[in-house]
C-alpha cells in the first residue's frame, strides 16, 4: 500500500509536466496493445538497461497515446520504471552549465543522495554510481514525443522506413518542493532535448523499422539553438521543458512573507540549475 500512495503522489507532481492521456487501443474492438521495449548498446551509449522491459510486467509501464500541446497535436511514446534496472556508463564530458546555487555553497546543498560535487558534477556522479531508479528517486520516465517537432502526429501511423525527429524527456522524479522550507534537499532532474539537425539526420528520432516496431534514438549535447532563451528562475512549479534542451535540475527557496492573521506566507522561488553533456542511447519498442 506505501508503494501505491507514492506512486500516486509522484504522478500527482509530474501530470502538469507529462499531460498523460489515456493508452491508445490495439487492433479490434476494446484490445490493448501489449509493448515491450530493450535497449540497442552499440558499444558506444552511455546508457543501458540491465535486461529487456516488459509493459505491465516486473514494475514497468510502456504508453502510447496522444495529447494536445499548448492546442497541438502530438503523440508519444514512453518507458516507465519502478526498479533499478538503467545504467549510464560515463555519463560525462559537460562543456557548458549555469544557473547554480545562489548561496554557492561547496557541497552543493541541493545535489544528489551520496554525492559531494558541485554543480553539475554532482549529476555525474549521481547517474554513474547508481542503477536507476534508486530509493530517492523511485520512478523514472522516459518520454518521446512529438509536440513542438515535426508535422507527424501519431507514431501509430508512421509509415515503415521512415524517421521523423522527437522531444525527449528522461525525468528523475524525488520529491515535491514548496513551502515552509523542510529537510528535502535533493533536486529533481529532467533531462530535456528537442531534435536538432546537425546534418541529415537529428539527433533525436523515431525510425518505424516495421508495422510493430519503433527504434528511438539519442545522440544529443543538449544543444538546439531554437530551445535556449528562457528564464531559469520562476515562481512556476512548471518545469521550462517546452523552450528548453538541456539537463535541468529543479529546487526551491522560500522567503517569508507579509504575516497574515498571524501566520508567516512564503514566497517560493523554483530554480532551474542547467548543464549540457553528451547523452548517446538507442531504445527498441515492439508491440506483440
Amino acid at each position: 500500500m506505501k508503494k501505491i500512495l507514492l506512486v500516486v503522489a509522484i504522478m500527482v507532481a509530474v501530470l502538469a509536466l507529462l499531460a498523460l492521456p489515456k493508452g491508445q487501443a490495439g487492433p479490434g474492438k476494446g484490445k490493448s496493445i501489449k509493448w515491450k521495449a530493450a535497449f540497442i548498446d552499440d558499444g558506444t551509449a552511455n546508457l543501458t538497461g540491465v535486461a529487456g522491459f516488459v509493459g505491465g510486467v516486473d514494475h514497468v509501464n510502456i504508453n502510447n497515446g496522444l495529447g494536445t500541446c499548448e492546442g497541438v497535436p502530438y503523440s508519444f511514446l514512453e518507458l516507465q520504471v519502478f526498479t533499478p534496472s538503467l545504467i549510464f556508463k560515463n555519463m560525462g564530458g559537460f562543456l557548458d552549465w549555469g544557473n547554480p546555487d545562489p548561496a554557492d555553497s561547496v557541497p552543493f546543498p541541493y545535489g544528489f543522495p551520496y554525492t559531494t560535487g558541485s554543480w553539475p558534477y554532482c549529476v555525474a556522479n549521481f547517474l554513474n554510481d547508481n542503477v536507476h531508479p534508486t530509493a530517492e528517486y523511485p520512478h523514472i520516465i522516459l518520454r518521446f514525443s512529438t509536440c513542438g517537432c515535426d508535422s507527424t502526429t501519431d507514431l501509430m501511423k508512421m509509415e515503415v522506413g521512415k524517421i521523423i525527429r522527437v522531444h525527449m524527456s528522461l525525468l528523475f522524479f524525488s520529491h515535491i518542493w514548496g513551502c515552509p522550507p523542510n529537510s528535502q534537499t535533493f533536486l529533481n532532474l529532467n533531462m530535456n532535448a528537442h531534435g536538432y539537425y546537425k546534418g541529415g539526420t537529428p539527433d533525436i528520432y523515431i525510425y518505424r523499422s516495421s508495422l510493430t516496431e519503433w527504434i528511438a534514438s539519442v545522440d544529443t549535447m543538449f544543444d538546439n539553438s531554437d530551445y535556449q532563451n528562457i528564464t531559469f528562475d520562476s515562481t512556476s512549479a512548471n518545469w521550462p521543458v517546452t523552450t528548453s534542451d538541456n539537463i535541468l535540475g529543479q529546487y526551491a527557496t522560500c522567503d517569508p512573507g507579509p504575516v497574515r492573521k498571524g501566520k508567516t506566507t512564503w514566497t517560493t522561488t523554483y530554480h532551474y540549475p542547467w548543464a549540457k553533456a553528451p547523452l548517446k542511447f538507442q531504445i527498441k519498442f515492439w508491440q506483440y
